[in-house]
């Protein structure tokens, strides 16, 4: 018999999945934090949680893919690389101050996103602005083990370069992406992640939630109203990563 506690996460995440999708997310920092809090090894969280990340957004950009731009799709070639770079270099920064300085960028962004109706700019970019986008957003990633969804996401829309919708569509792509490059990294230590009951009995309650909140984001949501949504989200990520 599944323990109370087992029951409560499944809900919460299910939740947090449902929400999350509807914006273009993953809701892998949630997976995380209920994870390391349930005792689980960091090391076997990580895994659960990227596997989580793939999951969501692989099936949500099921949804989602119709309103991908296809330049937008080299966000990842400088992304992937440089978080390797940032990774390196988290060694030797405080990971306190970094977060710290992050959640209030990414509160204050989400905040921004909130309540602006339009674009702080009208930013203008080519192939190689893509690249070099990708490039910062993946090395801070890196520095600060936190997905670069919720870095990309303000800039698309604050600077102007693409509508919520097409915003949603590109994080959900970037995260699956940038995800599927980490868990790839440690594909020797994958089988640890389902020695956890947990992963195995909330993957499919992941997959329905998934489903279900990008159809909702994608094709009932108006972009202004998924602005909003997006806007919630992170304003409650970077207040997550800013306390907790």
């Amino acid at each position: 018999m599944l323990s109370l506690g087992l029951w409560l996460t499944a809900v919460i995440l299910s939740t947090a999945v449902l929400i999350y999708t509807m914006g273009g997310f993953g809701g892998g920092s949630i997976f995380l934090a209920i994870l390391l809090l349930s005792g689980i090894a960091p090391s076997q969280a990580a895994i659960g949680s990227l596997l989580f990340n793939i999951i969501s957004t692989g099936i949500s950009f099921i949804r989602w893919r119709m309103y991908l731009e296809k330049r937008f799709i080299l966000f990842v070639a400088g992304s992937i690389p440089l978080s390797f770079i940032g990774g390196l270099l988290s060694l030797i920064i405080s990971e306190y101050i970094l977060k710290l300085v992050m959640g209030l960028v990414i509160t204050g962004s989400g905040l921004f996103t909130l309540i602006s109706r339009k674009p702080l700019a009208n930013i203008r970019v080519g192939i190689i602005h893509i690249i070099l986008i990708g490039c910062l957003i993946g090395f801070i990633a890196g520095l600060t083990g936190i997905g670069g969804g919720v870095y990309l996401a303000p800039i698309l829309l604050l600077g102007g370069i693409s509508n919520p919708k097409t915003t949603a569509a590109t994080t959900t792509f970037f995260i699956f992406s940038n995800s599927l490059a980490g868990l790839l990294a440690r594909i020797e230590r994958i089988p640890l992640a389902f020695q956890n009951l947990t992963l195995l009995i909330i993957t499919p309650i992941v997959v329905i939630s998934a489903t279900l909140g990008s159809y909702i984001g994608s094709r009932k949501l108006s972009q202004e109203n998924l602005r909003k949504v997006i806007g919630i989200i992170l304003a409650g990520i970077g207040l997550f990563i800013t306390f907790f």
